[in-house]
């Protein structure tokens, strides 16, 4: 039978596709030890319209898998599969070079994100000549175990308010903090958490995480986030109220 590959650009998987990529991570995994998922979801993206997933296809079979996450509009950050007999003949590099023209418009800033746990992953970063600018961990909490921290800060009627598409710590008309949520099944994760600067090292980042755990619906059990390796106080902060490295996720700018 002749082969023929194609290229799949959607904004959006279908449940069908979503069932082939989660198949295909699985199979990446089982080959190797990498720790990273398939991102199928497009929600978190600043603009939900863009196209994000990239599938290669020969015939109607899935071999290669890349996607897009684009949180704030200006930085993309590329993840991605390819099935253990096909690595090496630029189906990656392909799909990478596809995004890249469909989204020449955009004003982006693009890094490869890596665990650093596949070693074809690894070569094909060596042969692109990419340099690591940072490295960030994945970090994880039982959401028990956050809402029955002891918070010591004092801030008068403190609430967690939900603002548009952001959550605010709140005492009063005062912001003491901010962050972002998203959800998966079981799951909420937590990005761009910050403590107002004239308000840091009070407590409030404690009190926050609590504050946040205590907020969640029935049914979530597990609080991650990410943190730059080289923030040594939020680091301390985190690992302070229970969270553990999972993971490890190396940045390669791509030029």
């Amino acid at each position: 039978m002749e082969r023929e590959a194609s290229i799949c650009i959607t904004a959006r998987l279908s449940e069908e596709q979503k069932r082939e990529i989660e198949a295909l991570g699985r199979a990446c995994r089982a080959w190797e030890a990498v720790t990273q998922e398939p991102f199928t979801e497009n929600e978190e993206n600043a603009d939900p319209a863009l196209p994000c997933f990239y599938i290669y296809y020969e015939n109607t079979y899935p071999i290669s898998f890349l996607s897009l996450f684009i949180p704030d509009g200006r930085h993309a950050e590329v993840t991605g599969f390819t099935l253990p007999g096909y690595r090496k003949k630029g189906c990656f590099r392909e799909l990478l070079d596809c995004a890249r023209r469909e989204l020449s418009d955009r004003a982006l800033t693009w890094h490869l994100v890596s665990d650093g746990k596949s070693g074809d992953a690894m070569a094909m970063i060596r042969h692109m000549n990419l340099e690591k600018s940072h490295s960030e961990m994945m970090m994880a909490a039982p959401l028990e175990h956050l809402t029955g921290l002891e918070a010591r800060a004092k801030a008068e009627k403190a609430a967690v308010i939900r603002a548009e598409e952001e959550c605010l710590l709140k005492s009063g008309e005062r912001i003491l903090g901010r962050c972002r949520l998203a959800y998966f099944p079981g799951i909420v994760y937590l990005y761009s958490f910050e403590i107002a600067e004239e308000e840091r090292r009070k407590g409030y980042g404690r009190l926050f995480l609590k504050l946040l755990a205590e907020s969640q619906e029935e049914g979530i059990h597990t609080m991650l986030l990410q943190v730059g390796s080289g923030n040594e106080a939020a680091c301390r902060l985190y690992g302070s109220c229970g969270f553990t490295v999972t993971e490890q996720l190396d940045y390669y700018p791509v030029g």
